[in-house]
């Protein structure tokens, strides 16, 4: 299947800040983000959607947890999906 994102190439550094995202700090910053509209919560999911993407790639789910991520390729997979540059997460201060 293509993806209608690209996928992210992430520097060592930039990813070691990265990786320790927690949930709690994912949705936060999908709050901060113009492209992504809060739908609804649904039990402990956190549902976003972007008017620009098509379907199906144009809903994001977020499971609420205090707890980071234990899968990272999820992360990773969910950073590609939101589409959010690195400008975005340096504007957010998320890195340096």
């Amino acid at each position: 299947m293509d993806l209608p994102f690209p996928k992210k190439e992430w520097a060592r550094q930039e990813w070691d800040q990265i990786k320790n995202l927690s949930k709690i700090d994912l949705i936060s910053l999908l709050n901060k983000d113009g492209r992504w509209e809060f739908i609804k919560a649904k039990g402990n999911q956190y549902i976003y959607r972007n008017p620009k993407l098509k379907p199906p790639f144009n809903y994001l789910a977020i499971h609420y947890h205090k707890e980071g991520f234990r899968n990272k390729g999820l992360l990773k997979q969910l950073l590609n999906q939101w589409c959010c540059t690195k400008e975005d997460l340096k504007r957010w201060k998320v890195i340096k």
